[in-house]
């Protein structure tokens, strides 16, 4: 790690939608910057730091993860390409930011993390809404006890892929919605959870679940489950991969409710102004407005910069968050029937 007077470096593994979100919010921030990038083709790692400003196109993954002068890597493949990526970062001696969901399974993800701490090396999976204001205050809203007792959860992440061949449900690409946009809506149960009870990365005692499958892939084109967690909490999560919905997190008290009806995470609102209303049983209002302009992708940036200004051990918490919800990710697709 260099030191923390200049900007860190990203290297950019992948080069399609989301690692372009991901180039602009580095350019946006005052703590880190784009430096370089790898795909498959590097015809296309080339197109793609030209037209980001990104300095450095490398042939190959490999060749970037041994470039000495990147301090992170960004991690924006497919699936089934994090966990083997991630170690062989790792085995580097890289910092690694990873895209959601951090495997495709528990056990895959349990290696990277066995391959982070072996060689004292930072890795965090990339769930940028964490970062960011809305998080932090709807979760101070929760644990100050605003609406009580907590009881019960509801959280909508769905989206349609429109493509000819839906890359999002092939088989092959460990598609489907749960994996895709479902591991949000999970990751925000748990955390809502740990804020109302205090209990480190909880997990579900109780995971039913229904789903529509693709008869082609067997992936879950949308879905929905319900979590029960320890003292009768309940979680209702929904999403999908071929329906449109009204996304949001609503969040059930003994005295009132908490409504986030533009969640942080959906590309239409990671720059968009948005509120955290409170609803009191009585019908009483009280509305939190939060000032958008920056995205998501770079409060999440400026928060690995701060977090590395602390020491790579300063995201081992985490990693008991992403197995936790990569384990109740497994149990959810189980009792749907997709492997």
């Amino acid at each position: 790690m260099r030191a923390s007077s200049r900007r860190l470096r990203f290297g950019i593994l992948g080069a399609g939608a989301i690692a372009a979100e991901v180039a602009g919010a580095l350019r946006a921030s005052e703590r880190c910057e784009p430096y370089a990038v790898a795909a498959r083709d590097p015809a296309r790692a080339a197109a793609f730091a030209a037209r980001h400003r990104v300095a450095v196109s490398h042939a190959s993954y490999d060749d970037l993860i041994s470039d000495d002068d990147v301090d992170v890597l960004y991690v924006a493949v497919t699936h089934p390409q994090h966990a083997g990526l991630a170690i062989r970062a790792a085995e580097a001696g890289r910092h690694v930011l990873c895209e959601k969901p951090l495997a495709t399974n528990a056990r895959d993800a349990q290696t990277m993390v066995d391959a982070a701490r072996r060689h004292g090396t930072f890795l965090l999976e990339a769930f940028a809404y964490r970062f960011h204001p809305q998080t932090a205050l709807l979760l101070d809203l929760i644990g100050t006890g605003s609406v009580g007792e907590v009881r019960a959860i509801d959280v909508s992440f769905s989206w349609i892929d429109e493509s000819p061949l839906p890359r999002a449900l092939d088989r092959e690409l460990a598609g489907g919605g749960i994996l895709d946009v479902g591991c949000y809506c999970t990751s925000m149960a748990q955390l809502v959870v740990e804020a109302a009870t205090g209990r480190r990365a909880p997990e579900p005692t109780d995971v039913v679940g229904i789903a529509a499958r693709d008869r082609a892939e067997g992936t879950d084109r949308y879905a929905m489950g319900i979590l029960r967690f320890d003292g009768d909490v309940i979680a209702q999560v929904s999403c999908g991969v071929d329906l449109q919905q009204d996304d949001h997190v609503w969040v059930h008290g003994s005295t009132g409710r908490i409504v986030v009806s533009r969640p942080c995470w959906h590309d239409r609102w990671r720059t968009a102004d948005s509120t955290v209303e409170v609803i009191d049983n009585d019908g009483h209002r009280r509305s939190y407005p939060i000032r958008g302009g920056t995205s998501t992708f770079t409060y999440q940036v400026d928060g690995v910069a701060a977090m590395l200004a602390e020491g790579a051990e300063s995201c081992h918490p985490s990693w008991e968050d992403s197995l936790a919800n990569l384990r109740t990710l497994d149990r959810w697709r189980a009792a749907v029937g997709v492997e």
